[in-house]
């Protein structure tokens, strides 16, 4: 990522000073789209950690997203800096780097990814992935949801979007927020142990490899497997449901 001095050079955020300016000259520099996304990503942790309301996180995450100076930029961070964390994140010298270590993130075991064609809310699929997770038991209670930061980065979405999906996983019971450290799990939807998922998933797989085979595209076989999903659950539901009536007879004559 290049960054404009005004005087045709290139170079990162720190120590960016135009040639006729002073030392402070660089924070009236033209603030890149990579910076602008790493404040709101600070924002983000802020907001995690209970720093920021709702509405000054709102707020300020407006006014990053249309900063048109570093100094802008600085401004938003200033009385934020007290956590350590530096003011103004730094961008790699020489360009290239998007802020953050990745979807994941150190202490995650999970990762997201989205699916632009799905039609379902970017904050939806972040929720469901995590449910998923909880689901097949890759996510316990006590393990930490990525960071915002991070997921921000690594995605390239807002991080009001993270934040929008975190809050439904709290609203729900999954997860709670840890002032200063991030998002952990605190509850499970497992049904079946590991072992009992893996061999299934291998039997799965087995099936998936013949429907492949088969000819099905990954349309025709979701549709299949919805299909027989659907049938399967109508025919248990229905035997419940005349086995419950039968025994109700049977008691009611005797």
């Amino acid at each position: 990522m290049s960054i404009d001095k005004g005087n045709g050079s290139a170079g990162g955020w720190a120590g960016a000073v135009p040639a006729s300016g002073g030392a402070d000259s660089g924070q009236h520099l033209r603030a890149s789209d990579a910076e602008r996304e790493a404040v709101a990503g600070r924002l983000g942790e802020h907001y995690a950690a209970g720093r920021l309301d709702r509405a000054e996180f709102d707020d300020r995450v407006g006014r990053a997203m249309s900063a048109k100076t570093r100094a802008d930029l600085s401004g938003l961070l200033a009385d934020l800096s007290e956590t350590g964390a530096p003011a103004v994140p730094e961008l790699a010298r020489g360009g290239g780097g998007t802020p953050g270590s990745g979807p994941r993130g150190p202490g995650s075991p999970i990762e997201f990814r989205l699916d632009s064609t799905s039609g379902v809310p970017t904050y939806l699929q972040l929720v469901h992935q995590v449910e998923h997770a909880l689901r097949l038991g890759y996510l316990k209670p006590g393990d930490q949801l990525p960071k915002v930061r991070d997921v921000v980065a690594a995605l390239a979405i807002n991080p009001n979007t993270v934040l929008k999906a975190y809050k439904e996983l709290e609203v729900k019971g999954l997860a709670a927020g840890r002032p200063g450290q991030g998002t952990f799990v605190q509850a499970t939807l497992s049904q079946v142990a590991l072992p009992e998922l893996t061999t299934l998933r291998r039997s799965l797989s087995g099936w998936l490899a013949t429907a492949d085979g088969a000819g099905l595209d990954a349309d025709g076989i979701v549709a299949l497997f919805t299909s027989a999903l659907r049938d399967f659950y109508e025919r248990r539901d229905g035997s419940r449901t005349r086995g419950g009536a039968a025994s109700g007879g049977t008691e009611g004559v005797a």
